[in-house]
């Protein structure tokens, strides 16, 4: 952990594991990659932790992979990214934060 924080601003910092499990063996490793950015959403600008977690297959081809973007600040995910750095990268922003229950 000592590694990865603090994390500086234009700064990534990857972990890559495998998810163990007392019953079979692991066929599949994660890659986390973070790294700090600016996020609007609708007229507000956030400082958010950008969690890339992609997944990948024994073999190593990419089974899945997306980009939440975390708001320290919020204590909340205020999206999530897909296909980035592919014409068909899209954000899914959230409308609404409201807070969990009192």
């Amino acid at each position: 952990m000592r590694k990865l924080f603090p994390l500086k601003a234009g700064a990534k910092s990857t972990i890559e594991f495998v998810e163990l499990s007392p019953s079979k063996q692991p066929n599949a490793t994660k890659t986390l990659t973070l790294a700090k950015e600016t996020f609007s959403l609708g007229d507000c600008k956030y400082n958010v932790l950008a969690v890339t977690e992609t997944f990948k297959s024994g073999g190593g081809e990419t089974l899945d992979a997306f980009t939440a973007l975390y708001s320290p600040d919020l204590q909340a995910a205020l999206a999530r990214r897909y296909d980035e750095g592919t014409s068909a990268e899209s954000a899914n922003g959230y409308e609404t934060i409201k807070p969990l229950a009192d």
